[in-house]
């Protein structure tokens, strides 16, 4: 269902995973020699027919023993997608962005607490996961907002276990807490601009109208988090 080319060598397709029903695939991108790899190239195959309301969610790993990263989607209406890898100590820095705005693969070593010092890869391995499109829009989302990468902000990074990983609101408040602090005044500012047009005479709003707020407010979070850079705290 599924092909991935990584520079430099053939194109590999995907593998069906078992009793998955047919709805996770995986494809395990080998060298046969040492490869700088520069771009990973994904896309839907040819004359598949892809369900219109769902997406395949991509996933990184650098060995069977890690745990899946979450870094894009493919779907009906983007049926392909362009994945920067940037390896340490290659000759690389004018490499161009990464296509459809999706993330860059950080390869580093946690055993050792540098960075690969050869440059090289022998293995990635993606995971595909048929889903929901709106939930693999929300999970995109959330990874975006839990990203660690501090030098490009549209970057997500693929790391060693044991580097800092953001999964909970407390985490996100200790590592970025001025950005915290700013996320929630426009979340707040959000509900204010909102509620104000269902004051009562006596200053009070229907906790119903709250509700519906809140209702609204995850759904568009789903679909482009991006609106909350519009609203002022003014």
């Amino acid at each position: 269902m599924f092909a991935a080319i990584a520079s430099g060598n053939a194109l590999q397709l995907s593998t069906e995973v078992p009793n998955s029903n047919g709805l996770q695939h995986t494809i395990v991108l080998t060298s046969t020699k040492p490869k700088s790899y520069s771009h990973i190239s994904l896309f839907i195959l040819p004359n598949v027919t892809f369900p219109p309301d769902f997406a395949g969610t991509v996933y990184f790993k650098l060995s069977p023993t890690e745990e899946f990263r979450l870094f894009g989607y493919v779907s009906i209406e983007k049926p392909s997608a362009i994945f920067k890898v940037r390896l340490p100590n290659v000759n690389g820095s004018g490499m161009s962005d990464p296509g459809d705005g999706l993330g860059e693969i950080d390869m580093e070593d946690d055993t050792s607490g540098e960075t690969l010092s050869s440059g090289t890869l022998a293995e990635i391995i993606i995971g595909i996961s048929i889903e929901p499109k709106n939930q693999a829009v929300a999970k995109l989302q959330e990874v975006k907002l839990q990203q660690t990468s501090g030098n490009n902000a549209s970057s997500l990074v693929v790391t060693r276990p044991g580097q800092n990983t953001i999964t909970s609101p407390g985490q996100l408040a200790k590592i970025y807490p001025l950005v915290t602090q700013q996320l929630a005044a426009k979340i707040v500012k959000h509900a204010h601009n909102y509620l104000t047009g269902f004051l009562d005479t006596q200053g009070n709003v229907p906790l119903k109208c709250f509700d519906n707020w809140w209702t609204k407010f995850r759904t568009r979070l789903e679909v482009d988090g991006q609106f909350l850079n519009e609203v002022t705290e003014d």
